[in-house]
């Protein structure tokens, strides 16, 4: 087991414990690399947590990532936590080597401010159900300090469900935080009307709005242009509602999404490279991203013609497109086509479809014909809907319940009860007959489902292995849903040998068993990199 990863499960009174028992340097190494993170679920936890500090002050420069739950809400009665706020935070101030830095609930104290400053260490900032405060007077001096104030280093900063005083009229959430963070780089937020000082959106290279609200995806587009115009040094843009499989509306399913080119306003961003977006908004943002290199379009395409308008359009605007994924509502061949002849620089490609199917001449033709236009692709994914492949629902009426005995004796007098037993007898025997026969059939299509899905990759597997001599560069390929119809190319010559040895041999195939998580991951790291991953 990972301690590192697990160390949040034990409480803290554990951990100090633990930092009690040690006082050679070797075992108190050994406890390092697994308390590094510190979680102090309340304020009064913190507090009873600062005499271990004051008697081990060795031990600092230790914690590396510190959460703190700070008790109560914005508009609580305060109670002394501003003097228990301002313990705590001078103690956090101590922790130089601290890197991530959470809050979570409650108002923040000024405090913040100058203990930000004294970390010089800390990158990463998350703020989560917070109110944050305005700086104090004259921030960022402090007297009688002499020379240029501290900056504070945070590069990642992350909010969500951040609390505000309410006032008339016009309530926006504001991070007046952002302004005194000039290595801010990274934005994660939960709100596409939140709040920052232009300069701070100005010097933004990765932002990262992840909505709950499925709502604001048909006019997500009104809201984007405003905000990216702020962000002109944007390289990473991932826009994702709570919901990655949205759908539009049955009502716009005739109708084109694709946005009136001479009307629609463009945000230039020049630097932009990564862009996950939903369906149409994505297109009015790469509609000023020329050096786009990854794609993904996370809700579904309703118009086979307008996934088409995106593909020419990044071929005309020269995209070097090395990554895409699409989602269809239905199957079209001719976008698989388009894929190929307008992307060339293309080294993953992944279509989902929601309806339909490729039929076996055209996969067998795709990889002959139509990816060698390809030359360095080197991943394939088709997925068909996830209940695809498995067996059809039986509809068979169930047997009526069996009515106990104890209910039916005192329906009826007792010189009915042999009569009763006998009918009840056979009822049970009746309903046990009807589940065995209903556990028989769902077994039955089950296994035929499952040979159905062997012969089917089987047959896949041809198609794949005749697309090797095509296409060099492939190594994996997914064509279903279901593990069996994921593979992995074996190197020739990496097969063992009778006598245990390698021996050359022509291209094989294994069965991709890399689950979903790997494979997310995998797709995330070649959308940061150069798309080899």
């Amino acid at each position: 087991m990972n301690a590192f990863n697990a160390m949040d499960s034990l409480p803290n009174e554990m951990w100090l414990r633990i930092f009690g028992l040690v006082e050679d340097a070797p075992s108190l190494a050994a406890v390092v690399l697994v308390c590094r993170r510190f979680l102090w679920r309340s304020v009064a936890v913190a507090l009873r947590h600062l005499q271990f500090w004051e008697r081990n002050p060795g031990k600092v420069p230790f914690v590396r990532s510190l959460s703190l739950r700070l008790a109560g809400a914005h508009n609580d009665p305060p109670s002394g936590n501003n003097e228990r706020h301002d313990r705590i935070f001078a103690q956090i101030q101590t922790f130089h080597q601290l890197q991530h830095l959470k809050f979570v609930g409650g108002e923040l104290p000024g405090a913040v401010y100058a203990t930000l400053q004294r970390l010089p260490s800390v990158t990463e900032l998350i703020l989560e159900a917070c109110l944050v405060p305005p700086p104090p007077p004259h921030f960022p001096l402090s007297f009688p300090s002499i020379g240029p104030p501290p900056e504070i280093h945070v590069t990642r900063l992350t909010v969500s469900k951040l609390l505000h005083r309410p006032t008339m009229g016009f309530d926006p959430v504001t991070v007046p935080l952002a302004c005194h963070l000039p290595h801010l780089r990274t934005f994660v937020t939960d709100s596409i009307d939140i709040q920052m000082p232009f300069e701070a959106y100005a010097r933004l290279t990765s932002l990262t709005v992840a909505l709950f609200s499925v709502g604001i995806v048909d006019d997500m587009h009104a809201h984007l242009v405003g905000l990216l115009r702020l962000t002109p040094l944007l390289e990473h843009l991932d826009v994702s509602t709570r919901n990655d499989n949205w759908t539009p509306s049955p009502a716009g399913e005739n109708t084109s999404d694709v946005p009136n080119l001479s009307t629609t306003p463009v945000a230039p961003l020049p630097l932009l490279r990564a862009l996950s977006a939903p369906w149409p908004a994505a297109v009015h943002v790469l509609l000023g991203a020329p050096a786009l290199e990854h794609l993904r379009v996370t809700s579904q395409i309703n118009k086979p013609g307008d996934a088409l308008w995106l593909l020419e359009h990044l071929h005309g605007a020269g995209s070097p497109v090395r990554t895409a994924a699409l989602s269809l509502a239905s199957w079209e061949d001719e976008v698989l086509i388009a894929a190929a002849h307008c992307l060339p620089a293309c080294r993953a490609l992944e279509v989902a479809y929601h309806a339909g199917a490729p039929d076996d001449a055209f996969l067998f033709n795709l990889g002959i014909h139509h990816l060698p236009l390809l030359q360095q692709l080197h991943t394939l994914r088709l997925l068909p809907p996830a209940y695809a492949g498995k067996p059809p629902v039986a509809w068979d009426p169930a047997p009526a319940p069996v009515v106990s005995s104890a209910v039916a004796r005192a329906l009826v007098p007792r010189s009915m009860w042999p009569e009763i037993d006998e009918v009840l007898a056979a009822s049970e025997q009746k309903a046990a007959a009807a589940r065995c026969a209903e556990r028989a059939r769902a077994a039955e299509a089950a296994a035929a489902a499952q040979h159905a899905r062997r012969e089917r990759a089987e047959a896949v597997k041809e198609y794949v292995h005749a697309w090797a001599r095509y296409n060099p560069a492939l190594k994996r390929v997914r064509l279903g849903a279901w593990t069996g119809c994921a593979w992995v190319r074996r190197a020739p010559g990496t097969e063992l040998g009778a006598g245990g040895g390698r021996r050359k041999g022509k291209d094989l195939w294994d069965v991709d068993t890399e689950d979903e998580n790997a494979q997310a991951a995998r797709w995330a790291a070649m959308c940061v990199a150069d798309g080899d991953a």
